[in-house]
């Protein structure tokens, strides 16, 4: 998949149509300029830009051809080397013939036929923007949306999935957007474990096991500790969407798909955050006061690590 820019188009047809507005008897000064940049508009076409060639390719070499037979006759001679160089033309040049821009407009006429046809075979989509994400962000850096400051605590694997996740969302692949936002939690989730647990390297069966094994270390109150608002988070994302879309007979709306995409981003923050401040030594707190001042979900006294 290639983004291309429409407006590159508009240039193209630009180019070779002023070109084509050349009259018999144009000075040839005037008319340098015009036929250089049709024949540097076909020769970027020929080369895939904005899109590559098929059945026109054919038409499209032979115009290139029949523009560059006229820049040689007008605008090039021989140098001291006796290689070809560009000579920019006199005043006293003699003006375009008839028969050199009838042969350059024929030309045109039969590309376009044959491109006209191609074109209308060609696959192009509008990508719709997906709430307030912009568009280009979601299809190519979704994991942006992470604060930098997280970045080195988020696994690679979870920012892939992620990535992937954002381009399923603004393609409208409501499911797989979901498979994938699913994939990037649980690839944060490994890491959230192994880091808590002591065990690097260590995977379990699925989050259910993740998240028990995560409670009973919680329960001990050691420094540092998986916070139980987290853990909370994770269990109920499991509940309502990663176990149901398993199963194909469900499918996500875009609401579905958008709450989902939400979800997992505030739950990898969450983890990154106390993966971070697990390693700088900080234990998290939330920064929500309770009734009387003191911080909701602050954690006991710690303990010393079992």
């Amino acid at each position: 998949m290639e983004r291309i820019n429409p407006f590159s188009f508009y240039e193209f047809s630009k180019q070779l149509a002023e070109c084509a507005a050349l009259k018999t008897g144009t000075p040839a000064q005037v008319a340098f300029w015009p036929i250089l940049n049709a024949k540097n508009a076909m020769e970027e076409l020929l080369k895939g830009l904005p899109i590559p060639l098929g059945v026109s390719r054919g038409k499209a070499q032979q115009l290139r051809d029949q523009i560059d037979t006229i820049m040689s006759r007008r605008f090039r001679a021989t140098g001291s080397d006796d290689e070809p160089t560009f000579r920019f033309p006199a005043e006293e040049d003699p003006g375009m013939e008839e028969w050199e821009l009838h042969w350059i407009r024929s030309g045109m006429r039969e590309f376009e036929t044959v491109f006209a046809e191609e074109m209308r075979e060609t696959t192009m989509y509008f990508v719709p923007r997906r709430g307030i994400y912009h568009t280009p962000a979601l299809v190519d850096e979704a994991d942006s949306t992470f604060p930098a400051d997280l970045q080195p605590h988020i696994p690679q694997k979870a920012k892939d999935d992620w990535k992937a996740a954002g381009r399923c969302l603004a393609f409208n692949l409501l499911s797989a957007s979901g498979f994938h936002v699913a994939r990037a939690v649980e690839a944060c989730l490994e890491a959230y474990y192994q880091l808590f647990s002591g065990k690097p390297g260590q995977t379990l069966n699925g989050w259910k096991d993740y998240i028990i094994a995560l409670e009973k270390i919680a329960a001990t109150n050691p420094t540092p500790s998986p916070t139980k608002k987290t853990l909370a988070e994770l269990d109920q994302m499991r509940e309502d969407y990663r176990n149901p879309i398993v199963h194909p007979r469900v499918l996500l709306t875009e609401g579905d798909a958008r709450m989902l995409f939400a979800n997992g981003e505030s739950v990898i923050i969450a983890m990154a955050q106390e993966l971070a401040q697990a390693a700088s030594g900080v234990q998290a707190t939330l920064n929500l006061q309770g009734g009387a001042g003191a911080p909701i979900g602050a954690l006991p006294p710690a303990a010393a690590q079992p």
